[in-house]
């Protein structure tokens, strides 16, 4: 019994045990997972962040923070972040944002233009935005790209005409004044459009206008040190001796301007020129520059030279070998007499195969002038003729007269003094246009203009006439022929009584003639009828075998 109790107690009394102990320390891995990921995320973030750039513009039409993109070839390279005004609140300030990729693209040669809709000359562009919206684009020069060497940037208020990725090359063209033409007008080779003016400036001096051209490659090997740039604004119309001309582009450049280019005389290496033109007013203005070497001469004429200007030409042999460059009055103190004396150029090198074949390329001017002075011994002399008879212009031609004055001495000095003799064929002009002034002054158009006056005059009385005597008879004769008319056709209606008795006779006439048609044909069966009598039918088979009735 006592052990049992104490076994008993020993059940009643409480158990005390001890848990066993919790690692809680995996709680903390939550937080830091949390951190790392969150820090991955702003490490990404900040990985692909690029520079921020500073881009200034006229205005913001259309750009919107965090959705206008900075592209690149259609490659988005960048994000506005931030449009805020300038100080000066003229011009606006759009904080964009580059891909670190891309961050080489802020650099001196970067530009930024807002695309947009925009029809011009050169076309349509920009249509696409009208669904997307307006963003900005990028240009920039070939080449590695590198870290950000600019930050601030004056965003184009249009795009440039010309990217840094067409090939071609760009050269500049001088001119007096700009004329019609404008940015993107067309530059033309042999009527080809091969290029467009990509920009224009006045010069720094303020003496002429500097013309940017860009030239598309291939076209662009074209353009050497004998090339000629000319303009081909509107319609060039002129009036020579080969008659009236008219050229013209195409109707672009009718509107808007153009640019024409070509090679003349000797091809020369574009460097002797330094890539900067002169920019000439038409085609025959280029052409008449000097090509090749030229020989300067010197003219004077004791006659008058009315109708020669600067820029006629010197014909020899029907070849247009130069072109004056001057003309002035002068005087003579010996003879104490007025003058012209003409300036000239001649250009041998237009005679073509002749100047090749007989070795003039290797002659110096002074060597030239010897050979002119040669040919002047032996009968070379200048001349005017005219080359428009309607409007008086005058040209030079160098021509053979045997018969000419021979001049002792001929220097051989540059300007070369080309002798002169005078024109028949002119004073003849002159004096048969005198002529026909004087006898259209002898005709009495005065007398003329009175008697035509007069006429005029019997006309009108003549026509007042007409009109009160003649035309009321004339009235009154008509309306009879009317009513003739109409009283034939009451005669000639259907069922009228003459109508009738037209139809009566007709119908007795045909009688008629059926009984003179069977009395011919008795007498054709019977010819002795009209002697004997009409004699019965002689009996027959027919007649006899037919039925008695």
């Amino acid at each position: 019994m006592p052990e049992q109790s104490t076994q008993d107690q020993t059940a009643r009394l409480p158990r005390v045990s001890q848990r066993p102990t919790r690692n809680m320390g995996w709680v903390w891995l939550i937080p830091i997972v949390a951190a790392l990921i969150g820090l991955s995320i702003v490490y990404h973030s900040w990985s692909k962040q690029g520079p921020r750039v500073l881009i200034t513009f006229l205005s913001a039409t259309g750009l919107e923070v965090g959705k206008t993109q900075l592209r690149y070839r259609d490659v988005v390279i960048g994000v506005v972040k931030d449009i805020r005004l300038t100080e000066s609140r003229e011009q606006v300030v759009v904080e964009a944002e580059l891909n670190k990729d891309s961050a080489g693209m802020a650099n001196e040669s970067t530009q930024f233009w807002v695309v947009k809709p925009r029809i011009g000359f050169s076309g349509v562009s920009g249509l696409s935005t009208l669904m997307s919206g307006a963003y900005i684009e990028t240009d920039t020069k070939h080449g590695a790209l590198g870290n950000a060497t600019k930050k601030q940037f004056v965003g184009l208020e249009d795009p440039p005409p010309i990217t840094s990725d067409r090939p071609g090359s760009r050269f500049t063209l001088r001119s007096e004044d700009l004329g019609s033409l404008s940015v993107g007008v067309p530059v033309y080779m042999r009527r080809l459009q091969v290029g467009m003016v990509t920009s224009y400036k006045l010069e720094p001096a303020g003496q002429f206008v500097e013309i940017e051209v860009f030239v598309d490659a291939p076209y662009d090997r074209y353009v050497d040190g004998s090339t000629r740039f000319w303009n081909e604004s509107g319609i060039d119309v002129t009036l020579s001796a080969d008659g009236m001309q008219i050229n013209t582009q195409s109707l672009v450049s009718l509107i808007s301007g153009g640019v024409s280019f070509g090679s003349f005389g000797k091809p020369r290496d574009i460097d002797e020129i330094g890539r900067v033109f002169k920019l000439y007013d038409n085609r025959r203005t280029a052409e008449i520059e000097p090509q090749g070497l030229a020989v300067p001469i010197y003219m004077r004429f004791d006659q008058p030279t009315r109708g020669l200007k600067a820029g006629a030409m010197v014909d020899f042999n029907g070849v247009d070998i130069g072109v004056v460059n001057s003309v002035a009055l002068d005087f003579d103190v010996t003879t104490s007499r007025f003058f012209t004396s003409v300036n000239a150029t001649l250009y041998p090198e237009r005679l073509g195969t002749v100047y090749r074949e007989m070795n003039m390329a290797r002659r110096s001017a002074a060597q030239l002038a010897s050979s002119l002075a040669l040919m002047t011994n032996r009968g070379l002399r200048a001349q005017l003729r005219t080359s428009n008879i309607l409007t008086g212009q005058l040209y030079i031609v160098l021509e053979d007269f045997p018969k000419a004055p021979k001049i002792a001495t001929v220097k051989a000095e540059l300007p070369f003094k080309m002798p002169t003799v005078a024109s028949d064929d002119l004073d003849k002009l002159q004096q048969q246009v005198a002529s026909i002034v004087g006898k259209l002054d002898k005709i009495p158009f005065e007398s003329i203009g009175n008697e035509v006056n007069e006429m005029i005059k019997q006309i009108k009385l003549l026509s007042i006439t007409l009109d009160k005597s003649v035309v009321p008879k004339l009235a009154t004769t008509l309306t009879q022929m009317e009513l003739t008319i109409k009283n034939l056709n009451t005669l000639i209606t259907p069922g009228s009584p003459m109508t009738a008795s037209a139809e009566a006779m007709l119908e007795d006439l045909r009688r008629s003639l059926s009984s003179l048609r069977g009395v011919t044909d008795a007498l054709q069966a019977q010819p002795d009828a009209l002697l004997r009598g009409r004699q019965p039918k002689p009996y027959s088979r027919e007649t006899l075998g037919a039925p008695l009735q």
